[in-house]
């Protein structure tokens, strides 16, 4: 598979020194949020969406020590649990949030995770929030709206139309840790800027399926985001539970497709294993590289997303029942995770 250049991550890094402005009102004068589910029937008026679904969206500004970061997020969770991407917040010592009422509220993180470029973040004002849809039922030439803070803080809710150009991308990214892959993505050509990270990618129902991460700085309309397929189990196991703990299952690679890419000449769809950690639950079961996942407990794993989906809603004190395929021969097993 061929590398694509010109990956271009979605936020915006401002030296404080820049002074940007944005005004915001006193508390007392702003129009009040509240903790409330946001619904939209079906409907093809983009005027409607936008105006309903526009308080459970925010512009972000991340604090570090080499400046400052500006991005967008979404209100999923009547906590006030924000979705956005871990690049926007990571390695920020302060976090606010700039809401549609022209206020602003302090912002603590939940869960971040670099690899999946998602975290969750807390706001600490309640907020309107919207459901998460389902990324699934999405086809190709489907109408969407994606929601920003592109460039500036002063430009929060920008809302852009697109149709979804595409599903189950994959595209080869760096780093710190190395070369990996976002995987299973959803390609869009709804207008993305720097700034628009983290920002939600909605559907006719006002529902987010998507989280905006990145585009192709050298193209015009390719943009991607992240599924909710990605995320809403996590989310509902966070909501249950504020002090969740994934469960480490030690395993890397990609799916089965993606292994055709090299040569491997895979028929069976699944999880293609690349490593296996040395304390994965996994490694005693006989998983090891070039092993294909089909089965993780009930669920037939037919790609990645599947496997994150199921173990997601798994704690470290679970059992699980693994079907894999090595060297041809099925295998069975039972492990319990970390």
């Amino acid at each position: 598979m061929k590398k694509i250049f010109g990956l271009l991550m979605l936020f915006v890094s401002l030296f404080l020194s820049t002074g940007c402005e944005f005004s915001v009102s006193k508390e007392d004068d702003a129009v009040p949020l509240e903790s409330r589910l946001i619904t939209v029937s079906q409907t093809t008026d983009t005027i409607e969406i936008a105006s309903a679904v526009e308080p459970a969206i925010v512009g972000i500004s991340g604090i570090s020590s080499v400046g400052e970061s500006v991005g967008s997020g979404v209100c999923v969770s009547e906590n006030g649990y924000i979705l956005t991407n871990s690049h926007v917040i990571s390695d920020c010592d302060y976090i606010e949030v700039y809401l549609a009422n022209k206020t602003t509220a302090r912002a603590s993180v939940v869960y971040n995770n670099p690899v999946l470029d998602l975290a969750i973040i807390q706001s600490s004002k309640s907020l309107p929030y919207l459901n998460i849809g389902s990324s699934d039922d999405l086809s190709v030439g489907q109408d969407v709206l994606a929601v920003g803070t592109p460039l500036s803080l002063t430009l929060t809710h920008s809302f852009t139309k697109g149709i979804v150009s595409a599903l189950n991308r994959t595209l080869k990214v760096d780093s710190v840790s190395g070369e990996g892959y976002m995987q299973n993505l959803i390609q869009h050509d709804a207008s993305l800027n720097p700034g628009n990270s983290g920002g939600p990618l909605l559907n006719s129902k006002g529902e987010v399926v998507g989280i905006n991460t990145l585009k192709i700085s050298g193209g015009e309309g390719i943009g991607f985001a992240i599924p909710s397929k990605s995320f809403e189990s996590l989310l509902q196991s966070f909501v249950e539970n504020i002090n969740y703990q994934i469960p480490y299952l030690g395993v890397y690679g990609f799916d089965s497709e993606i292994a055709n890419y090299y040569d491997k000449n895979i028929s069976e769809e699944g999880f293609y294993v690349l490593d296996v950690s040395s304390q994965s639950p996994l490694k005693e079961c006989g998983v090891a590289e070039a092993s294909i996942i089909i089965k993780f407990n009930d669920r037939k794993i037919k790609n990645t997303l599947d496997l994150k989906d199921e173990l997601y809603k798994l704690t470290s004190s679970d059992t699980v029942y693994i079907e894999y395929i090595k060297d041809g021969i099925l295998y069975k097993a039972k492990t319990k995770l970390n």
